[in-house]
């Protein structure tokens, strides 16, 4: 009996810590947390000191209390204050009287009408509406690990679907500049049988 208990009390120990360190993945815009299920009312006014929403959260809907459908979004766009709209921070969207997502760019200085960069990304997309059948959802494993060969070093992102079928990302850079571009940074892409 005294085994038992010390076992778990020792699990508790172990256990609690891990689960009191899982926060809510958060976002930051102008200093200020964000995260789903954080209050609506909360979340504007915290935006209000760094940004505009767009539309603004006082929106034709919101004005005249027309009840949202259960399940419906209100989407609005982040943009910086004082600046021209041009740039977008992020989206956040609202149901039920809560932040339900929130959007940002991976990366602000990309060309995203650059014809690699689209046919890039629609050879991951072709990839995986192989693996869904069109639609639906699928599990995948995620993993990053850094690799050394002989005459370059590159971070590999795995995408592993369950059947074996997966995506390897190489973001790799050169010991010396390649002879026919004189480039030394590189990414390939590849799908995989595992």
């Amino acid at each position: 009996m005294k085994r038992t208990i010390l076992l778990g009390l020792t699990l508790l120990g172990l256990v609690l810590p891990m689960i009191a360190d899982q926060r809510p993945p958060v976002f930051v815009f102008g200093g200020k947390q964000f995260y789903v299920g954080m209050p609506r009312h909360e979340a504007v006014i915290s935006l209000s000191a760094c940004c505009k929403l767009s539309p603004p959260a006082e929106g034709e809907v919101e004005k005249e209390s027309v009840p949202v459908p259960e399940g419906m979004m209100l989407g609005h766009m982040i943009l910086p204050k004082g600046e021209p709209p041009q740039r977008i921070l992020g989206a956040i969207y609202f149901s039920g009287g809560k932040v339900v997502r929130i959007t940002r760019p991976m990366a602000e200085d990309v060309d995203s009408y650059n014809d690699d960069l689209v046919g890039f990304a629609r050879a991951i997309k072709r990839t995986l509406v192989t693996e869904t059948s069109g639609s639906g959802t699928s599990t995948v494993v995620v993993s990053v690990r850094h690799e050394r060969i002989n005459n370059a070093e590159s971070d590999a992102v795995f995408f592993t679907f369950p059947n074996g079928h997966g995506i390897e990302i190489h973001i790799g850079t050169l010991d010396k500049p390649a002879k026919d571009n004189n480039k030394r940074d590189f990414v390939t892409m590849d799908e995989t049988l595992n």
